[in-house]
């Protein structure tokens, strides 16, 4: 509310609610959670099995969340997977195989992309 104090006059404002998730990884079972700030309302959005799933990055402009997974380090199957934010339409990026255990994921804003630092 705003009170305008020379005319005690009050108008009611209006602000567009928008919910907060986090988004994180659990190596040891290979999933992709999200839950609420406060921890409560926890989700398996994603379930890949032992794949283990290491960066994550969250595009909310676009929609998505990007994650790594390394794979089995002898195998060299990595990858580089997508989803929409409820865990739908999960994509590879960057197929098993085509990337050596990637880690960390960085999103670029200015260019509408995702990269994996080596």
């Amino acid at each position: 509310m705003a009170i305008n104090s020379s005319k005690w006059e009050v108008k009611q404002t209006t602000a567009k609610a928008t919910t907060a998730r986090l988004f994180f990884l659990s190596l040891s079972s290979g999933q992709v959670f999200s839950a609420n700030p406060d921890g409560s309302d926890l989700k398996v959005i994603v379930s890949e099995g032992r794949r283990l799933p290491d960066g994550i990055v969250v595009d909310t402009a676009a929609g998505h969340l990007y994650w790594t997974n390394m794979g089995n380090p002898t195998a060299n199957d990595g990858s580089i997977e997508r989803a929409n934010l409820d865990g739908r339409n999960v994509t590879h990026v960057v197929p098993p195989g085509g990337t050596f255990t990637p880690k960390q994921l960085q999103l670029d804003k200015r260019n509408g992309s995702t990269s994996s630092p080596r």
